[in-house]
């Protein structure tokens, strides 16, 4: 048998060529080059291995850059058939509710629910003028018109401004115990007639008397040598530290520092001015050298001297007179003092 040709090796291909040229054979008359192709021929087959998978990458990255297209066209394709779906559903809802509303005789209108300025459209603005514990009630004997009246004639006596708008009362109520109540137009309004109920409220009746408002502050390390009763020395007090006589009202010691012979005490300085007690709390008051701190006041809960309770006064309470030591309402060994002596003092329990 004739022996088979031998497999001739198939060309490489061309762009591997191209980006990998084959080195040149070596000379034929040079033998000591063999053995130097030898130990270079398995890095020679690496090298064109790892070029032939980077060649592949490139390829198929161009591929998938012409599919892109095709693949936006398809998605393109899907939304505009899901759109329509959605606009022949949407034409199938408005028939139903056509149709609907067409066999209906009294179609129901979709309604919304009203602002709150809306909804509080006839509500009324008003305030409660509280008649002091003891006092007359004011306006007896007159009627709902006369004292409208006569609270109007006040205000335009003291030239009752709010915003440069004359102030005027709308209705008016007064109540058995006194208190009087006051409708107006605005919030501004209500609010003008409680800060400066002081200014008017006697002008519409001599019973009717209130007190101003005041903002009371608390002043800490208060010496004791000033007197409050002094006029010349509380002229003194109101001089060093600039505060306007009109501003202030009166000034009170908490506790009896005084009797317990306390070179200092603290005290509540009441003011009928907002602004002047702001600039006290963020400053302070000076008399003969002292430095007073000036702090903001908390008034405590409300206390009945009637009954051991707190949260209302003597003349909101509903219980009897009882003695805050004892607890109870009598005191049979004491029957023959005066009725006006406090409980706690006709009380011998200790």
């Amino acid at each position: 048998m004739s022996p088979s040709p031998a497999h001739s090796k198939p060309p490489p291909p061309q762009l591997f060529l191209l980006m990998n040229p084959l080195p040149d054979p070596p000379d034929k008359n040079n033998h000591m080059i063999s053995p130097q192709i030898y130990e270079e021929r398995p890095g020679f087959f690496n090298q064109a291995i790892s070029q032939t998978k980077a060649t592949t990458l490139i390829l198929e990255k161009k591929i998938g850059q012409h599919d892109l297209p095709n693949n936006l066209t398809t998605l393109l394709t899907r939304l505009c058939k899901k759109i329509e779906s959605l606009k022949e559903k949407q034409k199938e809802t408005e028939k139903m509710i056509n149709h609907h509303n067409r066999n209906s005789k009294n179609p129901s209108p979709i309604t919304q629910e009203p602002s709150p300025l809306e909804q509080n459209r006839f509500k009324k603005i008003s305030i409660v003028i509280h008649t002091k514990f003891g006092a007359t009630n004011p306006f007896k004997d007159k009627t709902t018109r006369e004292l409208y009246n006569k609270v109007n004639k006040a205000l335009m006596e003291v030239n009752a401004k709010q915003d440069n708008n004359p102030v005027q009362i709308k209705a008016i109520i007064k109540y058995p115990s006194g208190d009087v109540q006051i409708f107006t137009k605005t919030k501004a309004e209500a609010r003008w007639l409680l800060d400066n109920r002081a200014t008017w409220t006697h002008l519409a009746d001599p019973v009717f008397v209130m007190s101003p408002t005041s903002y009371p502050v608390i002043v800490h390390s208060c010496p004791t040598f000033l007197d409050f009763d002094d006029e010349i020395c509380m002229k003194a007090f109101l001089k060093q530290n600039e505060i306007a006589k009109d501003k202030f009202l009166c000034i009170q010691w908490l506790g009896h520092p005084k009797e317990e012979e306390k070179s200092h005490g603290m005290a509540v300085i009441q003011l009928t001015d907002k602004t002047t007690a702001k600039q006290l709390l963020q400053g302070g008051l000076i008399f003969d050298g002292t430095f007073m701190q000036i702090l903001p006041y908390t008034p405590g809960p409300h206390r009945c001297f009637n009954f051991p309770k707190k949260g209302h006064k003597v003349y909101q309470c509903k219980d009897n007179p009882t003695c805050i030591k004892c607890g109870e309402a009598t005191h049979p060994r004491l029957q023959g003092l005066n009725l006006h002596t406090i409980y706690q003092e006709m009380c011998m329990v200790h």
